[in-house]
């Protein structure tokens, strides 16, 4: 019983989980206007990958420390018991991936996705670094007073190194979106920003020098690449952007001389109703 309890308390993590949640729903419509993309092909990519993220990031971290673990399901599902935020991300690359099976290379509309996708991860870091304060875990590195802070539970003054992220991606999203690039553009650099982001900070955070792993060096790679990749996508602007079945229904419509005949019936057919 007291282990059922334990589980159904609303533990910090969840509390980010439910803010991380409230923070997609509601920016879903705004990154859908921003990339002119279907505002509900936006939310469900959301949905998914939110989904995706922590199964692949959860699983994956059981795997690897305690596999035995796999088969306590209040165990699988205890969050705050350590993920693997890269195999999240990469599961979440994944769906745009299969997403846009359809499409050849980098093209406009891959990339188009892809940037949804990336927005939908930084919005994630940025959420789950301000819900530290409901966590009450915003501490950092040791650092001196006035670099560091008194928080609560600690003897030592402590850098506030989630909320200096999070200050620092809005910072950073608010110039690439002020900015001449395009809206992919800016949306896959602000991407490449946060991972290297992350692992700038990794140093600063509670964890210090030794969290520097190969998650780290694979963050770097993942940021570079995205960096790499937001340079291919220059010529690429919502209003170009366009999905292989949005192509195809185009040629067919242009091709096939039965939707134009069936108007051609329809109006002969008003114009016999008025003249009757």
């Amino acid at each position: 019983m007291s282990e059922v309890l334990d589980f159904i308390y609303l533990r910090g993590e969840y509390a980010s989980l439910f803010l991380i949640a409230g923070a997609l729903a509601f920016a879903g419509g705004r990154v859908a206007a921003l990339t002119r993309l279907p505002q509900s092909d936006v939310g469900d990519l959301f949905w998914n990958g939110g989904i995706v993220f922590v199964v692949a990031a959860r699983v994956s971290y059981l795997t690897a420390e305690s596999p035995a673990s796999l088969l306590d399901p209040l165990v699988l599902i205890r969050l705050q018991g350590g993920l693997y935020p890269l195999v999240g991300v990469l599961a979440v690359i994944a769906i745009v991936a299969w997403r846009t099976r359809g499409e050849r290379g980098l093209s406009e509309a891959r990339l188009a996705w892809l940037a949804v996708a990336v927005t939908g991860l930084v919005i994630t870091a940025w959420t789950y670094d301000v819900a530290c304060l409901a966590r009450d875990s915003c501490y950092g590195t040791g650092a001196p007073d006035p670099l560091g802070f008194a928080m609560s539970g600690l003897s030592d003054t402590r850098l506030a190194t989630p909320l200096i992220e999070a200050t620092l991606l809005l910072l950073v999203a608010g110039g690439l979106l002020s900015s001449k690039l395009s809206i992919t553009q800016s949306l896959l650099v602000l991407g490449g920003v946060a991972a290297l982001l992350r692992v700038a900070l990794t140093a600063a955070s509670v964890q210090g020098v030794e969290a520097i792993g190969l998650e780290t060096m694979a963050f770097v790679v993942l940021g570079i690449v995205l960096l790499v990749v937001a340079v291919s996508a220059r010529g690429a602007t919502p209003e170009r952007v366009e999905t292989t079945e949005v192509r195809e229904q185009f040629r067919l419509s242009r091709t096939d001389p039965a939707p134009q005949q069936q108007r051609r019936e329809d109006s002969e057919d008003q114009v016999h109703d008025e003249g009757c």
